[in-house]
């Protein structure tokens, strides 16, 4: 699992049907000291997280099988919150 620190909410006037449930939230990767890595990316929020809340998230070939019916075409999807990373 990642960490990442939610940036905010994307607005999508259509989305693919299977997303249609689905928030989506920009994220920006970063490590247990909270340091940023890498670029902002798009996730599914299956944790109603919220504007800077630090959460983990999966990528990749593990993202769409955290959906419910484990389908949708998406690169990443938010999966827990983190109350502290030591």
């Amino acid at each position: 699992m990642l960490l990442a620190r939610v940036k905010g909410l994307v607005v999508a006037t259509q989305k693919v049907e299977s997303l249609k449930s689905f928030t989506l939230r920009l994220i920006q990767p970063v490590d247990g000291a909270d340091r940023v890595l890498g670029d902002p990316l798009a996730a599914v929020d299956l944790v109603a997280s919220r504007d800077g809340d630090l959460v983990m998230y999966i990528d990749a070939r593990e993202a769409p099988k955290a959906l419910p019916g484990a389908y949708g075409p998406i690169d990443a999807c938010i999966v827990g919150l983190v109350d502290s990373a030591i």
